[in-house]
């Protein structure tokens, strides 16, 4: 039998796996839209649509391996799944903020990156207090 948390890993590592994708395929959308196959060209769309991605890349990966760490020291179904969520509710923050053209600091993409750090520091926080205990 799976462990509960082991199975709220997966559902969280799936959910944000696939808003990967789709920030990926909104990377594509707008190069094929303006016509540009590497970089962004001149285009602040498309600039912001792979920022979106990129910085997608940069937090995701490291919060789901605290988390399946996590999961693996006993942490309950609860953590797991109350951090899963958390991440992916960050992540479509700041992708959302972030492709705001009209706006210099979108109010979500902010939202984004303050629950994005916040996370990871609760993930610091237990992962170096397991250690301890």
């Amino acid at each position: 039998m799976i462990d509960q948390s082991l199975q709220a890993v997966a559902l969280w590592a799936g959910l944000n796996l696939g808003w990967t994708l789709l920030l990926a395929l909104n990377v594509t959308r707008h190069r094929m839209k303006e016509g540009v196959s590497t970089g962004s060209g001149s285009s602040q769309s498309l600039d912001r649509a792979v920022r979106a991605h990129g910085n997608n890349i940069e937090y995701v990966p490291g919060a789901i391996l605290g988390i399946l760490i996590l999961a693996a020291l006993g942490y309950s179904p609860l953590v797991i799944n109350l951090l899963g969520a958390s991440l992916l509710v960050a992540r479509f923050c700041h992708a959302h903020g972030i492709q705001q053209l009209e706006v210099d600091l979108p109010k979500t993409r902010v939202l984004g990156n303050v629950l994005t750090w916040a996370l990871y520091l609760i993930v610091v926080c237990l992962l170096v207090y397991s250690y301890f205990s």
